[in-house]
């Protein structure tokens, strides 16, 4: 058996989903034929979920076609509401469902249901999963911290005395590689600068809690391919400043406790001497030596890409020869960070043009976030 196809990320509807399944107290009508439903098993096999995602297909088969696939859709979200009772609802379609055109959001607009339903426009033959977890976090928070975005002019609300600056913590969701982990070792870090957590967003967030991003003083985006967007509509409509860098590798850990703490005020000393890093140990341990200088090609999505660039050549003593990604809406910065290494950067899904991007350069070194799908033989 050969593989015939393989993809770096599924379709745009399965991002909403992975936003959706983040949130609590959320639920998702996917206008859907009976088939589209393979996106379960995402989160109950990889995800290992303990329960369902939250979502309801209409699953509409053949025979539908011939009938009203939009009353079809609209029984679907009552029920669904009835059902679960949610205090927030996205409403789409998925790839196959889009070809029909019932309109999702209209649909559910003239149900009068007595919650938020956002709606969600993701079209399937342009855009991507990552493209769709990034536009339905940003839909649902405009949606709920919207009526709470201060009037033009107003002053921007000053922190109270002896109150430690707040941030919220934006982009980690379900699916995610290693978001429940990062998230745990972000939050310790912020403690060590004297940084409150307001919300974390969308993992683990309900509707209440995208209600009060706006009380924040600052966000940390720590996932820029899925957060950046509402990031950037919080820093419009709250005035929030947003942390870019990532914490991923020695460098950049310093430069993120800096950027911290130049927002909240604090000095960031303390948080940089009790750093208990043990990568400058080991890069200058007798063990790394056997790796200084070795070839290594990057690829995978752009956040994670760019850092292990970053720690393979500043770190580490790698030489990158190769550098890539599958995130095309993040395709400017790893072309940026492709030309500190003089090399061109690779920005594709296409798994045999990487495959064919390894043959070409014989790297020593592969990594990334998905590489075993291309070199597990080494």
């Amino acid at each position: 058996m050969q593989l015939a196809l393989w993809t770096y990320e599924g379709p745009p509807h399965v991002g909403a989903m992975r936003v959706a399944t983040s949130l609590r107290d959320v639920h998702y009508v996917l206008h859907a034929p009976q088939g589209d439903t393979y996106a379960d098993l995402l989160f109950t096999m990889i995800e290992r979920s303990t329960k369902r995602p939250p979502v309801t297909y209409t699953t509409f088969q053949a025979r539908d076609l011939g009938g009203d696939t939009a009353e079809l859709f609209k029984n679907a979200a009552r029920e669904a509401y009835e059902r679960f009772r949610p205090r927030a609802m996205f409403v789409g379609a998925s790839c196959t469902a889009e070809l029909i055109q019932d309109d999702p959001g209209g649909l559910a607009a003239a149900l009068g249901l007595p919650v938020p339903v956002v709606p969600l426009e993701l079209p399937a033959y342009q855009r991507k999963e990552n493209w769709g977890a990034s536009e339905a976090f940003y839909q649902m928070v405009r949606a709920m911290a919207g009526p709470h975005v201060p009037p033009v002019g107003a002053p921007k609300r000053a922190r109270e005395p002896g109150r430690l600056a707040r941030c919220n913590v934006l982009g980690p969701t379900a699916l995610g590689f290693r978001h429940r982990d990062d998230v745990r070792e972000v939050r310790e870090l912020l403690a060590k600068i004297g940084v409150d957590v307001s919300v974390v967003a969308p993992l683990g967030a309900s509707p209440e809690d995208l209600a009060r991003l706006g009380d924040a003083d600052f966000n940390v985006v720590m996932y820029p391919e899925i957060a950046w967007q509402a990031a950037t509509w919080l820093g419009r409509a709250f005035g929030q400043p947003s942390v870019r860098t990532v914490p991923i590798g020695v460098g950049a850990t310093r430069r993120f406790i800096e950027e911290v703490a130049a927002l909240a005020g604090t000095d960031p000393v303390p948080a940089l001497a009790a750093d208990n890093s043990r990568a400058p140990w080991y890069s200058r341990s007798v063990d790394s030596t056997y790796l200084t200088g070795k070839r290594v090609f990057v690829f995978g999505d752009a956040t994670h890409a760019i850092a292990a660039a970053r720690v393979a050549a500043e770190e580490l003593g790698f030489n990158v020869v190769g550098l890539g990604t599958y995130s095309r809406e993040l395709a400017r910065d790893v072309r940026e960070a492709a030309q500190r290494y003089g090399v061109e950067a690779l920005v594709t899904d296409d798994c045999l043009e990487v495959e064919r991007h390894i043959a070409t350069l014989q790297p020593e070194l592969v990594l990334g976030t998905q590489m075993e799908r291309h070199i597990a033989k080494r």
